[in-house]
This record gives C-alpha cells, sequence and structure tokens, in this order.
C-alpha cells in the first residue's frame, strides 16, 4: 500500500468528522419523526449532508491516491457509523423510523462516495494531462550552466 500515511490520516478524518457530525446534529434526529413536510426535509436534509461530506471526503482522496474505491467506502462507513450507533443506543424520539434514516444515511453516503471517486478520478485525469501540456522545456542557460564554466 503505497501513501499509507495519506491513507490513515483520511480515514481518522472521516471518523473525525463523523463523530463531530452526529455531536452537531443529535438534537435534530427526532424531528425526521414528524409526520408531514417537517419530518421529510429532516430526513432529505440529513442525507444531503452525509451525500456532500462523503462526495467531499471522496473526491479529495480520490484526487490524491490511485486506487482509492475501497478506502473511500471505508470511509464512508466510518462517517456514517456514529450516527447509526447513536440513533440504536440513544432514545432519538424516531420511533418506528429508525430503519428509514439509517437506510437513508447509508444510501447517501455511499451514493456521494460512489460520485466522490469518479468526479476524483477526473479530476486527477485532468490535472495530470494539463502537467503534460503544459510541460515547457528548461532553457539551455539553465539546463547544464557548469559546463560554460573554465577548466582552470
Amino acid at each position: 500500500m503505497t501513501n499509507w500515511q495519506r491513507t490513515f490520516a483520511f480515514v481518522s478524518g472521516a471518523l473525525v468528522f463523523g463523530l463531530l457530525f452526529i455531536i452537531i446534529s443529535n438534537s435534530f434526529i427526532q424531528y425526521v419523526a414528524h409526520e408531514g413536510t417537517t419530518g421529510y426535509l429532516f430526513l432529505f436534509g440529513f442525507g444531503l449532508i452525509f451525500l456532500n461530506l462523503n462526495f467531499g471526503i471522496s473526491r479529495r482522496f480520490a484526487i490524491k491516491a490511485l486506487n482509492p474505491s475501497g478506502v473511500a467506502y471505508i470511509m464512508a462507513f466510518l462517517t456514517i457509523g456514529p450516527t447509526i450507533f447513536w440513533v440504536y443506543t440513544k432514545d432519538v424520539g424516531l420511533a418506528e423510523l429508525h430503519l428509514v434514516f439509517v437506510l437513508t444515511v447509508i444510501f447517501s453516503a455511499f451514493l456521494g462516495s460512489y460520485f466522490g471517486i469518479r468526479r476524483g478520478a477526473v479530476k486527477r485525469q485532468q490535472y495530470i494531462q494539463r502537467l503534460r501540456d503544459e510541460k515547457q522545456d528548461i532553457p539551455d542557460s539553465l539546463k547544464r550552466p557548469h559546463d560554460d564554466l573554465s577548466r582552470n
């Protein structure tokens, strides 16, 4: 595994973001159980947040790493893990909607990772192509400056 330091940093960062998100949003989970538009909007909001969070993490990792697929999905799991643990261990007021909430979070996180990997690979290829296109030859004066020196 090349760049294991980068992989470790991204994986631990994903876990920290997951923990940070549940600490910030734990009081808002109860609104998912409200009937009508409020419940759907909060459920949709949680889905969008996890989708965007995992999209950003996976895209950034895919730009830097050569084979990001497996690690990106592990990062998605570590991002949603604290939220799922919180929902099943605490009484958050979801009643019968535990499964709907968990499936929405899982689906949005893995969907964000999938599209993040794809977008990161495209950006990496664009970056490599731009480097190849912009590659300029070094001026003759900079190639071997010691050749013009006298041998004395």
